[in-house]
């Protein structure tokens, strides 16, 4: 254990900029670099990452057979690695073909590498469990340890994994956005279509002395009965989409800001909107608009500046929202909030907590409804498509984005029984 004392005489290297920080600093004074991101770079064995290692390492990638949104895994491949102080070996690694229970036809065969016949001929998914066994197991994201954990309850199944990491949210320097194709591409792992990418990033981080330990463990119980039941959902949907000054040139020192505020409120229950807010708001760092804005928004000059100040819009925001029972601002893009996050920041205006968390519709908009080939969010304009709706009024004319984004809300809801609840919140502010 290191002492308090002690703890001053040794500095630390940041990884991202070279430059030398003093132990007790958690960020690189220099370029803001996270001191816990990079321990296992460091000169020395810091407390916080004096930590038990693992001998075993269980790594657990999958295919699924979709109808709709019911997932069923079809291909299991499984790989472990046996962990000594300086190297590891492949103990095995083995692709299950998992016999179908839920859905016993293959969907979309034309894509699958997984023929009928084989998958009728495959292993139950109980018989898979013979091959977990050790201290640890990694999963590529969350969304795919659910899917594991589903498949146990589908089959009255106790879940064998109750503990894993999630590869992509202890990833290196990554803020959890990384998703496996742009790991390897990092990584500089070449692409073989025969090979088990998951096991070959795990792979090359170990060559890379990188260090899997336990407080980067989660626990696997996510659905659970006393979970889902805290899990009510919300009553109101406040669909939100800021305007903001803009130019067309890119330049970076070009403060934006907020120049339309409009919000609908979505009623779950009565499935309509049933309250609409709109403001222009008047500009002072940029008070003249730019040709490109006006021709963007379709805003003019004489809009903002007939326009209220950002403060008081706020306010009256506030009390338009005012008395709603379990509410929450959804946008399109986590761009909106933080804008007034920053615009706040600068201008000393406070910002209430009801606009600092919110959900990313982009983020948590159905995997069933979109494109498998495209793998990053769909933005507004495909979602509409997706949904099999059209594009009415004028993109990037604030209100008219908020109308869209809600009929996508009203789709999801209506069509596909979607439920917006917590676990979708995402914050302005680190938790």
């Amino acid at each position: 254990m290191i002492q308090n004392d002690e703890q001053l005489q040794y500095p630390w290297d940041c990884v991202a900029c070279n430059q030398q920080n003093d132990y007790f600093l958690k960020k690189c004074q220099y370029c803001g670099t996270v001191k816990e991101q990079f321990c296992q770079q460091m000169k020395f064995d810091y407390q916080q990452n004096d930590n038990q290692g693992f001998t075993e390492i269980n790594i657990i990638d999958f295919e699924c057979n979709k109808v709709e949104d019911r997932r069923e895994i079809l291909e299991l491949l499984i790989c472990k690695l046996k962990l000594s102080e300086s190297n590891y070996n492949v103990v095995f690694s083995k692709q299950l073909i998992i016999k179908p229970y839920l859905i016993p036809l293959i969907q979309n065969p034309e894509y699958s590498t997984i023929t009928q016949e084989q998958a009728d001929q495959g292993i139950s998914f109980q018989e898979s469990f013979q091959f977990l066994s050790g201290d640890i197991y990694i999963f590529e994201n969350r969304e795919k340890a659910k899917i594991y954990l589903e498949q146990c309850q589908y089959c009255n199944l106790q879940c064998p994994i109750k503990k894993y990491i999630e590869l992509r949210r202890v990833y290196p320097n990554s803020n959890g956005q990384l998703t496996l194709n742009a790991m390897m591409k990092e990584l500089k792992i070449p692409y073989q279509s025969d090979c088990f990418a998951l096991a070959e990033v795990v792979s090359e981080l170990l060559d890379r002395a990188y260090k899997f330990e336990l407080n980067m463990l989660q626990t696997l119980k996510f659905p659970i009965p006393e979970e889902e039941a805290r899990l009510q959902g919300f009553d109101n949907i406040i669909i939100l989409d800021f305007e903001a000054t803009c130019i067309r040139e890119a330049d970076k020192k070009y403060l934006q800001e907020i120049i339309e505020f409009p919000a609908q409120v979505y009623n779950i229950q009565e499935r309509k909107v049933i309250k609409e807010f709109s403001k222009y708001i008047k500009p002072i760092e940029n008070p003249i608009l730019s040709e490109f804005c006006t021709e963007l928004t379709g805003i003019t000059q004489q809009q903002v500046d007939e326009g209220i100040p950002l403060d008081q819009a706020i306010n009256e925001f506030m009390q338009f929202i005012q008395g709603l029972q379990k509410c929450c601002i959804l946008t399109c893009g986590d761009y909106d909030l933080n804008l007034l996050k920053k615009e706040g920041a600068r201008k000393g205006i406070p910002i209430q907590k009801e606009l600092q968390y919110y959900i990313n519709i982009k983020k948590v908009f159905p995997k069933s409804l979109r494109n498998p080939k495209h793998y990053k969010d769909p933005c507004m304009v495909e979602m509409l498509k997706l949904c099999g709706l059209d594009l009415l009024g004028r993109h990037h004319s604030g209100i008219d984005d908020v109308k869209n984004i809600t009929r996508i809300v009203h789709y999801l809801i209506n069509e596909k029984n979607f439920q917006f609840d917590e676990r979708m919140v995402s914050y302005t502010f680190k938790i």
